[in-house]
Order: structure tokens, then C-alpha cells, then sequence
């Protein structure tokens, strides 16, 4: 009987989210389902079937981490055949018996804006008044034990897009400049990234104030709880989970299986594109 983690990669799109739900589509669920299919596992409490983290509905992972034990050698290319595309496997790593995911060092999470009215330079000193050990309690949907978490970094890049970067899809001269907001820490709150993207996207508009920013952090025990609006699910990212002493072994067949996923879906939107752009083309032709 052998322990192993497995790292998972997904687009949110056409899922409820990770966890199991009724009648619903999960990324777990397609897990446990194709599991059991090929035989890894057969049940959860016995398999001590483990999870490290819960995305909402339309999030997106390229590291989020299951752990289970099995009798089987674990061979990542057979299940990626039985599972969806939209869900595929793409490291492993064997793991101690006690091994637990929801336990990491660090998670690692990317935000996408794709604003053209934000000021980088207020970004940045809103970056730098979360970066810390605080209270969030402003920044979760709901009441929990202990709301102190610490954000070790937070970067944030603007990187040129460009599709004629890519000789496999359509060039359409169309460069645009997503701002990449990077956020590490060892956990996070339920909703708490996509609540502090719309801290950060109220400041770089002028809506809020850098102090009003700051005051959203460590509130006083009698005060009431700000209503701050989640940004949308379908920007966000799980971009990689980390464990001390536990080191992924990246599937380089998988990773070009997932990534010319990735490009079907992209030349797809390309052409979708195209074809809604000659319509409004037309429009302005009438």
C-alpha cells in the first residue's frame, strides 16, 4: 500500500466548483469517479482520499493537490485517458502515510485583470499594505475560528499577450495587457483573494483611498464586518501548492496533453472572435 499526491490542473469553466455536490459536476467528483473506475481506489475512508483545497465555482487551478493510498502504481497517463479534458493530472509525488494536503507551506494564486484604466504604481502600495500577518476578517464570506493570515508576497506583472506569438493560431494583430496580481501565503479565506482584487481594483480606480484600504485590515473586536464584493471567479487561479520536503514530479506528457487542450480551447474563442467581429463589421457596413 503506497501514499501518493497527485497535482491537478482544471479549468473552472463547467464546474460547480471542487468540492462533491449533489447532482452537480465537481472537479472532485470526476476524481473519486475515474479513481474508482480504474481501480486506485475503492472506498474514500479506507483510501484516506485527501484534498488540499476547495475552489469555488468557474476557479481555475494548475496546482491544486489530491493525496490517496492505492495497491496500484499510480500511472498518471491512464487516468488522464479516462478523465475529462477539462481535468487532467500533471505531477505526483509519493507521500508519508500521514501526509495531509490541506497542510502546505505555500499557495500560490494569480489574479487577471484586464482593466486598461488601472494606476500600477497605487497596485503596488496596495500590494505592499497586505503584504503581512492581519486579520481578514473583511475579506471572507463568512465567520470563522481564526481569521489572522499571512500574505508572504504579492507581485504584480503586465505582460504583452500577443496570439501571433503562437504560429498555431489565427493572427488577428490583437495585443492586449492583462495585469497579472500574483498573492502567496501559506492559506487563505473563503473568498478572500477575489475580495482583496476588489480592494486593489477600488484603489487603482480612485474609489477608495489607500487608508481606506489599510483600514479594512485588523479591525477593532466591536466593529462591524465591511461588505466588500467578490470579483468574478472565472480570473482567478490556483496556481501551485508546496509542501516541505515533498517534491512533484511534473509529467511532461501530460503537461503538452493539457496544454494543447489549452490552445484547442484558445484557437476555438480565436474563431468565435473572428466571426462575432465580422457581424458588428457588418453592422457598421448597413
Amino acid at each position: 500500500m503506497k501514499r501518493t499526491a497527485l497535482k491537478i490542473a482544471y479549468i473552472g469553466t463547467n464546474f460547480h466548483g471542487f468540492q462533491r455536490q449533489p447532482n452537480l459536476r465537481t472537479v472532485e467528483e470526476e476524481l473519486i469517479y475515474h479513481l474508482k473506475k480504474l481501480g486506485y481506489i475503492d472506498d474514500l475512508k479506507e483510501s484516506r482520499f485527501r484534498i488540499a483545497g476547495r475552489t469555488d465555482t468557474g476557479v481555475h487551478s494548475l496546482g491544486n493537490v489530491i493525496s490517496f493510498q492505492s495497491e496500484k502504481e499510480v500511472l498518471i497517463n491512464q487516468i488522464n485517458n479516462s478523465l475529462p479534458d477539462d481535468v487532467q493530472i500533471i505531477a505526483k509525488a509519493p507521500v508519508r502515510f500521514g501526509f495531509k494536503p490541506r497542510y502546505a507551506k505555500m499557495r500560490h494564486y494569480r489574479y487577471i485583470l484586464l482593466n486598461d484604466d488601472l494606476d500600477l504604481d497605487l497596485l503596488n502600495q496596495v500590494a505592499d499594505i497586505f503584504k503581512g500577518t492581519h486579520n481578514f476578517t473583511n475579506f471572507t464570506k463568512r465567520y470563522q475560528k481564526t481569521t489572522t493570515r499571512t500574505i508572504h508576497d504579492i507581485k504584480i506583472s503586465k505582460p504583452d499577450i500577443k496570439s501571433e506569438n503562437n504560429e498555431n493560431l489565427p493572427h488577428l494583430n490583437n495585443t492586449y495587457h492583462p495585469i497579472f496580481i500574483d498573492i502567496y501565503g501559506e492559506s487563505f479565506l473563503w473568498n478572500m483573494v477575489r475580495k482583496m482584487m476588489r480592494v486593489f481594483v477600488d484603489v487603482a480606480t480612485n474609489k477608495i483611498s489607500l487608508d481606506d484600504a489599510e483600514n479594512f485590515l485588523n479591525p477593532k473586536e466591536d466593529s462591524p464586518r465591511e461588505h466588500i464584493k467578490v470579483l468574478n471567479p472565472e480570473y482567478l487561479i490556483l496556481m501551485d501548492i508546496e509542501y516541505d520536503g515533498i517534491k512533484f514530479q511534473n509529467d511532461d506528457y501530460a503537461f503538452r496533453r493539457f496544454k494543447k487542450y489549452l490552445l484547442n480551447n484558445l484557437l476555438n474563442l480565436q474563431k468565435e472572435y473572428a466571426i462575432t467581429e465580422s457581424f458588428l463589421k457588418s453592422f457598421e457596413d448597413l
